[in-house]
């Protein structure tokens, strides 16, 4: 089976630090995944894209107001288990 490349939503950096939040499809199910420099963290599914982007909003939203900053630099992405 292959695997779906995850696309990231956004990257948001504070002090040095990375956060970014990644989406792929996986058979019956979106996964959203929270990257916190470079090692997944959090991965939620969804089985909806409207449920997988609002609660990745929510998640931006939430870091946005702890100072964290959109960044447009190139995404470090985890390496595949």
């Amino acid at each position: 089976m292959v695997k779906d490349q995850p696309s990231a939503l956004w990257t948001l950096r504070k002090e040095g630090r990375e956060v970014s939040c990644l989406v792929r499809l996986v058979p019956h199910a979106i996964e959203v995944d929270l990257v916190f420099d470079g090692d997944t963290l959090v991965t939620r599914a969804f089985a909806t894209d409207t449920e997988a982007l609002a609660w990745a909003d929510e998640e931006r939203v939430e870091r946005e107001g702890e100072g964290w900053k959109r960044s447009d630099a190139p995404l470090r992405v985890s390496k595949a288990d």
